[in-house]
């Protein structure tokens, strides 16, 4: 279990983009073109000419930058849509199990402060925006669009949201949307194309957790009890399945409430984390995150097997070997024997939905008292 982060999300401005903006006097020069405009010089046909022709060949220079970058939007698009649909229905089969919950709507959220460069397009209507809809959720059926701006949340302005330090609009608008209340009309106030616009929809319970991509970072997959942070390397190269066998153990740190244990029992992360006490109890949170994953798998209708194949994938032991390896971590191998004989033990043949009630019991037995 590691700590969350604020996620920043640095979109490229194509060549071309940034070639457009600067005047053409001021234009770079490779030192081919110097000698062709110094021979254009003495020819004014050929002057005129190469002006003409000079902006179709910068843009045409740009192209193959400029689909890399398309693909790379496209990329994380796609990265964003596969988690909130593993996610959503984790989170929606295990709220029964949760005791923070909150709509879930179909709706995936960013803000322009989460970029370097904000795409102008996109955030033409307000600073806070619709990246995505899932497919089939509430906010499609309220006809929510991509791209649509949101500047009021249940009546309160989205102007109005105070963010914490070092932490996007994005993240303040999922604290107002989830303390709405799951199970009731949520009403959001839209600006589409400078109209302003009025949705209303009606989403389902499920427990509480901030799910996303992690653009910027390389082989991370973490939970703080509040966030759950996939890095988009993983999300890439797992299946749907394999992704949701890492959802299913994040949001068990959510379901047993590991932070707030832990610090309430003043377990230490990062260097101090991997001695002693601080070592023991950290590896004690993974391993419960471990057995619990197999539950939440099997009440949201996937097969439990899931998490120990996982384990002992060639995915999963690529995982193993990287910025994950420490001593809070049983070795793979382990962890997939573990989880066989919890689904042995508690789920075969044994109706669904399971409670867990032997894990989730030890959310009320502090960690000093172990």
């Amino acid at each position: 279990m590691k700590p969350a982060t604020p996620v920043t999300r640095t979109r490229i401005i194509a060549p071309s983009l940034v070639a457009a903006a600067i005047p053409r006097n001021r234009l770079p020069r490779h030192q081919g073109q110097a000698w062709a405009l110094d021979r254009a010089r003495r020819n004014p046909h050929k002057a005129a000419m190469i002006r003409r022709l000079a902006p179709i060949l910068l843009l045409l220079a740009a192209l193959p930058a400029t689909v890399s970058v398309l693909a790379q939007d496209q990329g994380l698009d796609s990265a964003d849509r596969r988690l909130a649909q593993v996610a959503e229905r984790l989170q929606a089969a295990n709220v029964a199990l949760c005791r923070q919950h909150m709509p879930l709507t179909g709706l995936i959220l960013f803000s322009a402060d989460q970029y370097g460069r904000p795409d102008p397009v996109r955030f033409a209507d307000g600073p806070l925006a619709v990246a995505q809809v899932l497919p089939g959720s509430p906010a499609h059926a309220a006809g929510i669009q991509a791209n649509d701006a949101i500047v009021a949340i249940d009546g309160q302005a989205v102007a109005a949201l105070e963010p914490e330090q070092d932490h996007p609009l994005r993240d303040a608008a999922f604290a107002r949307l989830a303390d709405s209340g799951p199970g009731r009309p949520l009403e959001l106030g839209l600006r589409r194309a400078g109209q302003d616009i009025t949705a209303t929809l009606t989403p389902p319970p499920g427990c509480r957790a901030l799910v996303e991509v992690m653009a910027g970072a390389d082989g991370i997959a973490r939970s703080d009890g509040r966030v759950i942070q996939i890095s988009w390397r993983f999300v890439a190269q797992w299946t749907d399945e394999e992704l949701a066998a890492i959802v299913a153990h994040e949001l068990a740190h959510s379901v047993l409430e590991h932070r707030r244990r832990l610090e309430a029992a003043g377990v230490k992360t990062g260097f101090l984390g991997e001695f002693g006490r601080n070592r023991r109890l950290r590896r004690q949170v993974e391993s419960e995150a471990d057995l619990l994953s197999v539950h939440l798998l099997a009440n949201a209708g996937l097969d439990p097997y899931l998490a120990p194949r996982f384990w002992r994938s060639e995915a999963g032991q690529r995982m193993d070997a990287g910025v994950l390896r420490s001593g809070a971590y049983s070795a793979p191998r382990q962890r997939a024997a573990a989880m066989e004989a919890e689904i042995a033990a508690h789920l075969q043949g044994k109706p669904l939905p399971s409670r867990a009630d032997h894990l989730l019991a030890g959310r009320e037995v502090p960690y000093t008292e172990r």
